[in-house]
C-alpha cells in the first residue's frame, strides 16, 4: 500500500510552470529560421518573445508594408483569420505582422495600424532581424512555423491576386488558412510553398544599415525597451531605470560590459538550449550595437525613430484569481546586509482538494523582492518553525526548512504566468498551508513588503502533474578544491511526459547539466548551465513537452568551486563542504515536472523518489 504522505507528493515538490504541447506539422524540407530567441516591440509598445520553439501549435508571420496596395487589400482577410484563430484555437495559433520597410518610423507604423483597424500586432523590426532570418521576397508574404520552429509554409495568403493589378472577385484557394489547418490537426502541409504576389521586398540591406550612425532612438532603445526595461524602471527591482535616453547614455559603458559578459539579461542556461520558454538573451548583433554606441558619441538620434514606450500589464495577468493568498502582516527588511530567504506561512481555506492550474505572484514591494517559491505543507511543520521566531515568518536557506508535501509554482523577474494545458494541475490537499519563501535583497533603506499570490484552479478529474527528482547526498568537497565533481541519476520505472526542469545547488556550485539516455541508447541534452549563480536560479519550462519512456536514465553532473577564488564562497578561508541545508552546505538536485497518461502511474515513481530522499537524508552524518 502507498501511504497517505506519498500520495500527497503527486502535488509536486517545487515551483515549475508548463507549456502547451503543440502538434508537429511537416512539409517538404522544413527550415528553422529562429535559431535564437529575439524580443521585439509591436506598434503599441507590447513586447513579443520570438523563440525557436513554442507552445503555440502554429505561428504565422506576414511581412507587410503600408505602401503596397496588395498589402492593404489583404488586411481584411488577415483580420478575419486572426479573429477566427483566436476564437477557434485560443493560444494555439498566433498571427503577427512584420513591418518590412525599415525606413518607416514607429509612429508611422502605429498610425497605419490604427487607421486600418488591425486586429493583430505589427512587430516593429527596425533592424531587419526577422527579414534576415526569413528572407522574404515580397510583401505581403506569409510564413507558418510549427511549434518546433520549422517553416512549414511560405507564400501567398490566398489567390485573390494571381498577379499585380489583377484581382479576383473572390479567392478560390485559401493557402495560408489551409496550411494552418493542417498544422493544428497534425497533418503535413500539402502545398508547402506558393509564389507570393505583391511588391518586391526592397529595403535597406543589413550592410547599408550597419554604416548608419548608431543612435539611441533607432538602434539602442528597441533593444533596451524589449529586454531590459521590464526590470529597470521606476518601482521595480533594477537598481536604476532604463526608460529613456539620459538613463541609458550615462550607463552605456556598463550596459555594454554586462551584456558582452552575458550577465544581463539574467539567463543561466547555455544558448544552445533554445527549447525553453521565456529565454532572456540578446543576439550577438544586439550586443555589438550596444558596444558600438557606448564606444561612439552615444548619439540620441531623431525623436521620430524612437519606438513607443513598452507597455506592461498591471494587476492580475490571468484575470481574477479563484483564490488570493496574502502575507498575514507586512515584513520589515533592514537597510543593508546580506540577502535573506524568509518563509511566510499562509493557511489555505478550500472546501475540498483542488488542482492548481496556475499562480500569479504579485510582489508587494518590487524594489526588494527578487523571487518567490511557493511550497505546500500538510503537516504544519512550517507553523512550528514560524512559532520559534518573533518576526513574521522564519529564515532558511536553500529550501523551506522541512520536506514539503508539494508546491504550486513560483515567480521570478520577467516571468509570465501560464496555465498548465488541458485541465492539468498540481494537487492541493484541503487543510494545507502555503509556505511563501521570498528572496529579499536590501535596498539601502528600511523597507516593508506584503506580497500576495493569485491561485487559479483546474477542473477536477483531469491529469495531475508532479515533480520527480534526481539527487545525491555524498558531498564532501575539500577546502580549496576548484573543480569537484558530483553526479546523480534516476531511472524511470514508468512512461512520463516532461514539462520542465529545475537544477538546484548552493553557493559553491560552478556548473550543472542534465542528460536523458533513452532505452534505445539515444540521448537528449535536457539542460546545461556552464556558469551557475545561486541568485539567478529559475525554473525552465520546455516550449514543447516530450515523452520520456520507461527505462530512461536521467543523469545529472555538477562541478563545485570551493576555492578562495570563488567570489560566492561563503567561507573565508574556504572550509570543507558537505551536504546540508545551511548557507555553508551544498546540495545537488534536479527536479523534473512530469505527468502520466494514468495518474496512478506516478505513484510508484513518487514512492521511489521519496524513499530515496529519506534514505539519502538519513545517511548524512549528523553534526555534533
Amino acid at each position: 500500500m502507498v501511504d497517505r504522505k506519498t500520495w500527497l507528493l503527486v502535488a509536486g515538490f517545487v515551483w515549475l510552470g508548463a507549456a502547451h504541447a503543440g502538434a508537429q506539422g511537416t512539409a517538404g524540407d522544413p527550415v528553422q529560421p529562429l535559431e535564437q530567441s529575439l524580443k521585439l516591440l509591436d506598434a503599441a509598445g507590447r513586447i513579443h518573445a520570438i523563440e525557436p520553439q513554442s507552445g503555440e501549435v502554429a505561428r504565422v508571420f506576414v511581412f507587410l508594408s503600408g505602401e503596397c496596395p496588395v498589402c492593404r487589400a489583404c488586411l481584411p482577410e488577415l483580420n478575419r483569420l486572426a479573429e477566427a484563430w483566436s476564437e477557434q484555437s485560443p493560444g494555439q495559433v498566433v498571427l503577427r505582422g512584420v513591418w518590412a520597410d525599415t525606413t518607416t518610423t514607429p509612429s508611422q507604423i502605429a498610425r497605419f495600424a490604427k487607421d486600418t483597424v488591425l486586429r493583430f500586432p505589427i512587430l516593429v523590426d527596425r533592424d531587419g532581424e526577422l527579414a534576415r532570418r526569413f528572407q522574404p521576397t515580397h510583401f505581403p508574404e506569409a510564413f507558418v512555423l510549427d511549434g518546433a520552429g520549422r517553416i512549414v509554409y511560405r507564400g501567398r495568403i490566398d489567390d485573390t491576386f494571381r498577379e499585380v493589378g489583377r484581382r479576383r472577385p473572390q479567392a478560390t484557394e485559401t493557402n495560408l488558412a489551409d496550411a494552418v489547418a493542417a498544422v493544428t490537426s497534425g497533418r503535413p502541409v500539402v502545398i508547402p510553398r506558393t509564389e507570393p504576389v505583391g511588391c518586391p521586398y526592397e529595403t535597406l540591406s543589413a550592410s547599408s544599415g550597419s554604416r548608419q550612425p548608431v543612435t539611441f532612438a533607432r538602434h539602442v532603445a528597441p533593444i533596451l525597451y524589449a529586454n531590459c526595461t521590464i526590470c529597470h524602471r521606476e518601482g521595480e527591482v533594477g537598481p536604476f531605470p532604463l526608460a529613456g535616453y539620459a538613463d541609458a547614455a550615462k550607463r552605456a559603458g556598463q550596459i555594454a560590459r554586462v551584456t558582452q559578459l552575458r550577465l544581463m539579461p539574467p539567463w543561466m542556461p547555455a544558448e544552445t538550449h533554445g527549447e525553453f520558454e521565456g529565454q532572456r538573451t540578446l543576439t550577438s548583433r544586439q550586443i555589438a550595437i550596444l558596444q558600438a554606441w557606448a564606444e561612439g558619441d552615444r548619439a540620441e538620434g531623431d525623436a521620430t525613430d524612437l519606438p513607443p514606450a513598452p507597455q506592461f500589464v498591471s494587476g492580475w495577468r490571468l484575470g481574477e484569481p479563484d483564490l488570493i493568498l496574502e502575507m498575514p502582516i507586512a515584513f520589515e527588511l533592514r537597510a543593508d546586509g546580506p540577502d535573506i530567504y524568509q518563509n511566510f506561512v499562509i493557511p489555505i481555506d478550500i472546501p475540498h482538494d483542488k488542482l492548481v492550474a496556475a499562480v500569479d505572484f504579485v510582489p508587494g514591494n518590487p524594489r526588494i523582492v527578487h523571487h518567490s517559491l511557493l511550497f505546500l505543507d500538510i503537516w504544519k511543520a512550517a507553523r512550528r518553525l514560524d512559532a520559534k521566531t518573533p518576526e513574521p515568518g522564519y529564515s532558511s536557506f536553500g529550501d523551506p526548512g522541512f520536506l514539503p508535501s508539494g508546491g504550486i509554482g513560483g515567480w521570478s523577474l520577467g516571468k509570465t504566468p501560464m496555465r498548465l494545458p488541458n485541465g492539468m494541475g498540481r494537487y492541493l490537499k484541503k487543510g494545507s498551508d502555503l509556505v511563501m519563501q521570498i528572496h529579499y535583497h536590501p535596498s539601502g533603506k528600511r523597507e516593508t513588503d506584503r506580497s500576495k499570490v493569485g491561485v487559479y484552479f483546474a477542473d477536477q478529474g483531469q491529469k495531475v502533474v508532479a515533480d520527480i527528482w534526481a539527487a545525491t547526498f555524498t558531498h564532501n568537497i575539500p577546502a580549496g578544491e576548484k573543480n569537484y565533481r558530483v553526479t546523480a541519476k534516476y531511472v524511470l520505472p514508468n512512461d512520463v511526459q516532461v514539462f520542465g526542469i529545475v537544477p538546484h545547488m548552493h553557493l559553491v556550485g560552478r556548473s550543472i547539466k542534465a542528460l536523458a539516455t533513452f532505452p534505445d541508447g539515444t540521448q537528449r541534452s535536457l539542460i546545461e548551465i556552464p556558469r551557475w549563480d545561486f541568485n539567478w536560479q529559475d525554473d525552465y519550462r520546455f516550449a514543447r513537452p516530450f515523452k520520456l519512456p520507461k527505462g530512461t536514465r536521467l543523469d545529472v553532473e555538477a562541478f563545485y568551486d570551493n576555492s578562495a577564488g570563488n567570489p560566492a564562497n561563503p567561507s573565508h578561508p574556504p572550509q570543507p563542504v558537505t551536504w546540508g541545508e545551511e548557507t555553508t552546505n551544498e546540495m545537488l538536485y534536479c527536479f523534473f515536472l512530469v505527468t502520466a497518461d494514468n495518474p496512478r502511474d506516478l505513484i510508484p515513481i513518487l514512492t521511489d523518489v521519496l524513499t530515496r530522499e529519506l534514505i539519502g537524508r538519513n545517511s548524512v552524518p549528523k553534526r555534533k
